[in-house]
């Protein structure tokens, strides 16, 4: 067979021909032409020009993939909002929210949604194919410099910028063998052998990338409705509350001057919170009834009107039960008619319409005290026990660790005693008085009638079996022949250290016990107790009338108490005032408060706290306490005036005095990353940056002209084998033959393998 092309002789090789080709063609024949291929075709070639135009052109456009990568990572960072639609040109789509057609308005907005997050999809692909681009042309380039320098690249990553989009790539076996040797024991420099695996790590590095690039741009590109606080403003400081004192002032209840409260008169409140306590009443004797009734009911809470605004009370009575105070109701008010002012589009010119009308609603919000109860409901008698210095200890049986008495029979019963006295000022303060028609003990400053309201410093909790070392058993039970307790040392008693599943409950102590009239329970009591913590939580209300038509408040971030935190000290007076009724009074029988307590009382105490009309008492007592928790006020001063000045920052760290808040969160569709996906969308944009940069940078150093597919072929096609693959069969094997790839002097792609890559240089240096 007659080969297209011999060997040359030694006489005809030169070493710049040598360089360039070991063979020659010979005359070619007809028989010839009929077996074999003609002569290979030189490659495609462009202009030096029009090259130098295409590789500045790839470098422009990959650049421009970080400018709208810049607007979307300042979209995020910024937390740009965009309003009640994700199309809001101008920012200019009121939700009209409080509007007639507001229906009508909500449902072409939400088409504007659907039709601009569909095309942002878009956006976000266009997004990934140009990243692509710019991955493809750096894995070209660091492939072209690799193959310049050196011993070349191996034939494994030839077409690494052709393959690598493909997330099987990175278990493709050719990416991490080919920069080994071929051989075994072929010496190698490690320094080599490290770059190519360099170039490994950055090739998987840009497949992952790559890969990732499209979900990262569709996190950042998309808007999502979410929750955007306004500005806050700072509204005041805290200071103290006043619920270890008795209520005072001109301005604290309506209709009530400094003087009345002064002298204990508490009725004065009756015209304003006396139908509020009733209210509460009503409803709840209304609530109780649909659950005794119907099939399927459940207990509902009543709420109670302050200002513009109102509140209900937690009903889950196993825990701390925070109350919302009526100052800050008050305050809040303000603020929440002129807000509603400016969604109803009235000219306000502290609201302006358009950051409000432009969200799909609003809430405000305000920071505040609020004073939480723990409370505890009993039966028992109670027993009391004379002092040498005029003060006394008040017993009550019925106790239990469970904070409520509704299964006598389970429940480990205590006694609980509270030491009294007038003129002690840290160890009790006293209030009492009686319910009308309801009591008719003769005496009428007797303190086992009526409703007796007081609150001591310490307790001790005692039983037959137990008294926790604080000596009770012996001087109540086993050494008390008169029943005086004459022989009990009452300060080591209350001095006791108790357990610490106790100490809450011995602390500033609250107890309001109610007499159970008639002649056999002189001494009968439905008695509950309280403790007192104070928190300073988020006020919240929703300003439409729509979603929110009864004004409610509500609150937020509420703590949990921590076991070692000492309870309030709250005067009784302000259960008096709760209750509209003076020192020593009598409230009015004709009250809906008294009617609900005169029909339960007896009841509850028969029959016990565990039946629908013990559920009753412990409600109306319930609704009284949290009556008078939301009517403590507490004192204020100013904020510091600049709030980045070092004053503010200081007292922003001061728990016990902190500084109050008012500002709005509005529903608007806006960008931000609070997600952790977004993180990892900002992450993955960035290592893009960074890719694109580096590209930039190595083609500014090493000029490299991307050639097309059709180039590499053709330069594959017109180099002669001289060798390199003898022997290799396996194809990890083939694919660690190295070549280094270089231009002739018309510019023409080369392929040398390792062997001859000196004479190749020597060759074009000539």
């Amino acid at each position: 067979m007659d080969p297209v092309y011999e060997p040359l002789s030694k006489s005809d090789k030169s070493e710049k021909a040598e360089a360039f080709t070991s063979y020659r063609p010979v005359r070619q024949t007809s028989s010839n032409l009929s077996s074999h291929l003609a002569p290979p075709v030189p490659a495609p070639r462009r202009s030096r020009r029009s090259r130098v135009f295409l590789h500045w052109l790839s470098h422009s456009l990959s650049l421009l993939w970080i400018l709208p990568i810049a607007i979307l990572l300042w979209l995020n960072f910024s937390k740009h909002v965009i309003g009640a639609s994700a199309w809001c040109p101008r920012g200019n789509c009121n939700a009209e929210g409080n509007s007639e057609n507001a229906i009508e308005r909500a449902n072409k907005l939400d088409s504007h949604d659907h039709n601009v997050t569909g095309a942002l999809q878009f956006v976000a692909k266009a997004l990934e194919v140009w990243f692509f681009f710019v991955a493809t042309s750096l894995v070209y380039d660091m492939g072209i410099m690799f193959a310049k320098r050196g011993r070349g690249l191996p034939v494994g990553y030839l077409l690494t910028h052709l393959e690598f989009g493909d997330i099987r790539y990175l278990v493709n076996p050719l990416l991490w063998t080919s920069p080994l040797p071929r051989k075994q024991g072929v010496p190698e420099k490690r320094a080599r052998i490290i770059k190519l695996y360099l170039f490994a790590c950055i090739t998987a590095m840009l497949t992952i990338l790559a890969n990732l690039m499209g979900p990262s741009t569709a996190v950042l590109v998309l808007p999502t409705l979410q929750w955007v606080d306004t500005a806050h403003i700072m509204e005041e400081t805290f200071n103290q509350t006043a619920a270890g004192r008795r209520p005072s002032g001109d301005k604290l209840f309506p209709g009530c001057s400094a003087k009345e409260l002064r002298a204990g008169n508490y009725s004065c409140t009756a015209d304003t919170y006396g139908p509020s306590l009733d209210e509460w009443a009503a409803h709840n004797t209304a609530s109780t009834k649909q659950l005794r009734k119907q099939r399927y009911s459940d207990l509902i809470l009543g709420a109670s009107q302050e200002a513009a605004l109102a509140f209900t009370i937690n009903g889950t009575m196993s825990d701390t039960v925070w109350v919302p105070s009526r100052q800050v109701l008050r305050d809040m008010s303000h603020e929440f008619l002129k807000l509603r002012g400016a969604l109803m589009n009235v000219d306000e010119p502290e609201y302006p319409d358009r950051q409000f009308n432009n969200s799909l609603q609003t809430i405000l919000q305000r920071q505040g005290p609020s004073l939480g109860m723990y409370l505890g409901s009993y039966k028992g008698n109670v027993s009391d026990y004379g002092l040498s210095d005029g003060r006394w200890v008040r017993c009550f049986t019925g106790w239990t660790v469970d904070h409520f008495e509704l299964d006598p029979d389970s429940q480990v019963q205590y006694t609980k005693c509270f030491r009294l006295g007038q003129g002690a000022e840290d160890r009790e303060v006293y209030a009492q008085f009686k319910l009308g028609n309801f009591n008719d003990t003769e005496d009428e400053n007797s303190a086992q009638s009526g409703v007796g309201v007081f609150v001591a410093n310490q307790a001790a909790i005692y039983n037959e079996e137990e008294d926790f070392g604080s000596g009770l058993i012996d001087c109540l039970i086993t050494n008390n022949p008169d029943g005086d307790g004459k022989a009990c040392d009452w300060d080591k008693v209350f001095a006791t250290e108790w357990p610490e599943y106790l100490r809450n409950v011995t602390i500033n102590v609250g107890v309001t016990s109610y007499s159970v009239p008639g002649e056999n329970y002189t001494n009968a009591r439905v008695w509950c107790e309280h403790v007192i913590y104070q928190s300073f939580p988020t006020y919240s209300v929703d300003t439409s009338p729509r979603s929110n038509m009864q004004n409610l408040v509500k609150l937020n971030n509420l703590p949990a108490v921590p076991k070692d935190t000492i309870p309030l000290r709250m005067n009784p007076a302000w259960l008096l005032a709760a209750w509209s009724v003076d020192y020593d009074g009598e409230l009015d029988g004709e009250r809906q408060i008294v009617k609900e307590l005169s029909r339960v009382l007896p009841v509850a105490y028969e029959d016990g706290l565990g039946t629908l009309e013990g559920l009753e008492f412990i409600l109306l007592h319930y609704y009284a306490l949290g009556q008078a928790l939301s009517m403590v006020n507490h004192d204020i001063y100013a904020p510091p005036t600049d709030p980045t000045s070092p004053s503010a920052q200081q007292a922003d760290q001061d728990q016990a005095h902190p500084i109050f808040r008012t500002y709005a969160t509005i529903h608007v569709w806006a960008y931000g990353l609070s997600g952790r996906t977004s993180k990892l969308g900002v992450a993955v944009v960035v290592l893009g940056t960074v890719c694109v940069l580096a590209r930039f940078l190595i083609g500014l150093s090493t000029g490299v002209q991307e050639r097309s597919t059709v180039e590499v072929l053709a330069a594959a096609f017109e180099h002669r084998h001289q060798g390199e693959f003898d022997g290799l069969e396996e194809e990890n094997h083939l694919a660690k033959v190295r070549y280094q790839v270089v231009e002739d002097g018309e510019g023409k792609q080369k392929f040398i393998p390792e062997k001859r890559t000196s004479r190749w240089s020597n060759a074009l240096s000539h």
